[in-house]
């Protein structure tokens, strides 16, 4: 298949103006967010060395990653049909893994010790893990979601989307917290006798648990936050929206309640399983059933709005069948690649991106009156595509592919 250029958007269609070109610009809450998240990370991370050691840092470190990555990639292929922004996606990540988790190790600290105090360890010993870490874990992970309804509400475009930034706000969290649970595991089977069956059974378990129940804990969590402040930003009514959110952080909430409490406080060593079995694991499915289908559904929407916005002059005619193809879609990364480097692949992406999403906000802003939307989503299509191309130009190259 040959592809030839577009002959129906001008040069100067493409080409943002002054208002888009300011809004690009960095903002210094935007330059001071790495910062924050860098050393509230390395905070955490001390906080927890203090706990581990530097062996347990060691092993902690690399067994997390190896777990981390599978889980990041999964929410990540879910939203590949309208892929977010890689800054956000990345901040989203970062969240979970810095700031959530260094605000929840803190404030479960001083709010345990002020229960133990104040009533008593036995109270404190099922309140903190029944209340305390739940909610604050829940609320802080929350936060980067209630943010992006504030500020980056455009960016959530279904349902999905909130499930994606959710998982990935878990996925980092967890990614900081297993650092201490791998260590924790690993400098506890290293202090055992090697002739100890039982050290060794603890530590098969262990990593059961850790590696293969508990990866995608988190995620889910957060997963249900993310759905309820997704719906709410596609409503109008306030008290609805509040609603929404609300019931969005309760469920998760009090299903993480349930789950530490059988993993910390229960008096039966086998209740945490019991409720993986008979409570997560159908949730978990139930869960994977829902996005695969929200997948799918948001991949006939897009191939059916694509002739629509070709037809108004947003993409060319031949990218309709591009854009309606991931496979293609590679292939047209690939080739940019290829001619004129990484720098025209990315943008190529964040052009693909953007038109999906424009087809995706087309569908439902008649129904929803999201025409304001609409028009800045047509906006940062032309802003992508002429930044496309100027990747090419600078090549001294037009952004075509020759064959797929």
């Amino acid at each position: 298949m040959s592809f030839q250029p577009m002959k129906n958007l001008s040069r100067s269609s493409c080409k943002p103006d002054d208002t888009q070109i300011l809004n690009m610009k960095k903002t210094k809450s935007q330059y001071g967010w790495p910062f924050l998240a860098f050393f509230t990370w390395l905070a955490a991370l001390g906080w927890v060395w203090t706990k581990i050691g530097t062996t347990g840092m060691g092993w902690g470190f690399p067994l997390s990653v190896l777990v981390t990555l599978p889980t990041a990639g999964t929410f990540l292929w879910l939203g590949r049909w309208v892929q977010g922004r890689p800054g956000l996606l990345f901040s989203a990540f970062a969240w979970g893994a810095s700031v959530a988790g260094f605000c929840a190790i803190w404030s479960q600290e001083g709010l345990q010790l002020l229960v133990d105090t104040q009533v008593g360890n036995d109270f404190g010993h099922w309140f903190g893990p029944l209340v305390i870490t739940p909610v604050t874990e829940e609320l802080f992970k929350g936060l980067f979601l209630i943010w992006m309804l504030v500020y980056r509400r455009t960016q959530i475009r279904g349902l999905l989307d909130g499930i994606v930034y959710g998982g990935l706000i878990g996925a980092g969290f967890a990614f900081s917290e297993q650092i201490m649970y791998f260590g924790k595991i690993m400098v506890t089977y290293l202090a055992s006798d090697p002739a100890n069956g039982a050290a060794g059974a603890t530590l098969v378990m262990s990593f059961l648990l850790r590696g293969l129940m508990v990866p995608f804990m988190h995620s889910f969590f957060v997963a249900f936050i993310g759905l309820g402040v997704a719906a709410a930003a596609g409503m109008r009514n306030l008290a609805i929206q509040m609603a929404s959110i609300f019931l969005g952080f309760i469920f998760p909430t009090a299903l993480h309640g349930v789950w530490d409490w059988a993993g910390l406080a229960s008096g039966d060593p086998f209740m945490i399983y019991k409720i993986y079995v008979a409570v997560m694991l159908p949730l978990f499915f139930a869960m994977a059933i829902l996005v695969l289908k929200m997948r799918q559904l948001r991949k006939k929407a897009i191939v059916a709005a694509l002739p629509g916005i070709a037809e108004e002059g947003h993409v060319a005619r031949h990218e309709v069948a591009l854009l309606g193809s991931l496979k293609k879609r590679h292939g047209w990364r690939h080739e940019a690649r290829q001619r004129a480097g990484r720098a025209a692949a990315r943008l190529t992406g964040r052009y693909q991106a953007e038109a999906s999403a424009l087809a995706m906000l087309t569908l439902r802003s008649s129904a929803a009156g999201r025409h304001e939307e609409v028009k800045e989503q047509v906006q940062a299509v032309h802003l992508a595509r002429s930044q496309m191309e100027a990747a090419f130009v600078d090549c001294a190259r037009k952004p075509l592919i020759d064959s797929l």
